[in-house]
This record gives C-alpha cells, structure tokens and sequence, in this order.
C-alpha cells in the first residue's frame, strides 16, 4: 500500500489550512461597523471606500476617510475607515 494512504490526516489537515487561508485572501470584503466608524477590507481602494459607506446609517455625514495598504502574500489588500456623524 502507498504510504501515502497509510498517513492521509496530516496530508489532508494541510490541505486544508492552504484552503483556508486561500479562502481567507479572496474573501470579497471583511467589515466592521462600530459607533461612529465603519471599517472595511476589500481588493481595491474603491470596493473598500464603497462598502464602507454602504453600512453607514442613512442620512450620516462622512467626518474623515482613512486608507490602509495591507500586503498580503504576493498581493495587495485594502483597509477603509470611514468616521461620520450620524
């Protein structure tokens, strides 16, 4: 018998983790909204800046905007804070 049939779990625990963390850096945008601030990762500056004003409340007024480069691997993520009144 191949021997790698006789030790599939630790084969099978690191392909999953590559899986995660290959799901982890495509996932399309992580957010968090809290008090005044909306803070969102996306591919793009302009999906991050998008989806950041998109869980601001209704009828809130944008008081500062914040970028943040963050290198992931061989690419690029973008963080967006937005601060606003309500």
């Amino acid at each position: 018998m191949p021997r790698w049939l006789l030790n599939p779990p630790h084969q099978t625990l690191e392909m999953r983790q590559a899986g995660l963390s290959t799901a982890i850096l495509l996932l399309g945008s992580i957010g968090v909204a809290s008090g005044n601030r909306s803070t969102i990762q996306g591919p793009s500056e302009e999906f991050a800046t998008s989806e950041a004003m998109r869980v601001m409340p209704k009828g809130a007024t944008i008081m500062d905007t914040q970028w943040k480069s963050i290198d992931v691997g061989a690419s690029n993520r973008y963080q967006c804070t937005i601060s606003y009144s309500p």
